[in-house]
């Protein structure tokens, strides 16, 4: 078996580097406050640099600095001094470096993956399901709580007509209810309106409101002048003897009128202080949703208002 082999190394240069300035600086009979004064090196660096204590020392751009004046000031060979100062600083570095344990390996810490079970996948299925709900709901009282829109396209405000009814026409939001002075009246499913308002002579103030379900409601008005010219046309009462006349007072109505089984067009909202005359042959039949405000003459005869005020009144005949 071979021997080891071991590498001698000598470090006497460091003990004769300290020895030789303290040495030359003893010999001069100084001490080290004198140094500091004379080269302005601090006195415990000169002391340091002497007992080798090159860890207490600043960084070695600037003790090389230290130790290339405080030789010169000694009137020492400058060249072997740093010479003598590296070799020491050298050794004393790997001696640092052979002391210094080596670096432990770094465990890396594997990120467990997520796997998706069935379970797993049915939980996160309902959460969204919980979580869209929730939104859609939340976005329904959002919609609720605003008032609903109200666009009347028809008539103008502060319009002047000389017809005794006009076409009021718009859109408002679809699950909202529209009236028209009061009166519902109904909305195909966009919410598009149209509805026939009867007029009276003068003016007319009509009020179209949509309200939803939270009672939020939305008011828009018309105010229409009506000039209704004298009615001067007879009709031939040998042809058409029944004569009815609906007189809609003191509130609006929504009146529906049938005569001889055909359906007028004339039906509509009727506005307080409004009046139609109806004729027929054999008979007229009526529906109003307010039969407090709506009273009947027939044929001359006056028979007064068809039943309590908000009360309906489906199909009412009236003959010859």
């Amino acid at each position: 078996m071979t021997p080891a082999k071991f590498i001698r190394t000598t470090i006497s240069e460091r003990e004769v580097l300290g020895e030789k300035l303290a040495k030359k600086r003893n010999s001069l009979h100084l001490d080290l406050k004198d140094v500091e004064k004379a080269t302005k090196i601090p006195a415990r660096h000169v002391k340091n640099i002497e007992e080798g204590n090159f860890t207490k020392l600043p960084p070695d751009v600037y003790t090389r600095g230290f130790v290339r004046t405080y030789a010169a000031f000694l009137g020492l060979n400058v060249k072997k001094i740093i010479n003598s100062y590296d070799k020491e600083r050298g050794l004393e570095k790997k001696l640092k470096m052979k002391d210094k344990p080596s670096p432990q390996p770094k465990t890396t810490l594997k990120t467990p993956r997520m796997v998706l079970t069935p379970k797993k996948l049915i939980a996160l299925g309902s959460s969204l399901a919980v979580l869209a709900i929730l939104f859609f709901i939340g976005w329904q009282i959002k919609i609720l709580s605003a008032p609903p829109v109200l666009n009347v396209t028809s008539p103008a405000d502060n319009s002047n007509v000389s017809e005794d009814y006009i076409y009021v026409a718009g859109q408002t939001d679809r699950d909202a209810d529209l009236y028209i002075n009061d009166v519902k009246v109904g909305t195909d499913d966009t919410g598009t309106f149209k509805e026939r308002v009867s007029l009276q002579d003068g003016v007319n103030i009509i009020e179209i409101k949509a309200k939803n379900k939270m009672d939020k409601q939305t008011v828009v008005e018309r105010k229409i002048s009506a000039t209704l010219p004298l009615t001067t046309a007879t009709v031939d009462r040998t042809i058409y003897p029944l004569e009815v006349k609906v007189v809609i007072g003191p509130h609006p109505a929504n009146v529906e009128i049938v005569r001889d089984g055909e359906k007028l067009n004339v039906s509509g909202v009727m506005l307080a202080g409004s009046t139609q005359i109806f004729y027929a042959q054999n008979n007229i039949v009526l529906s109003t949703n307010n039969a407090g405000s709506t009273k009947v003459i027939l044929n001359g005869k006056d028979l007064g208002p068809l039943g309590q005020e908000g009360q309906t009144i489906k199909d009412k005949k009236f003959s010859k």
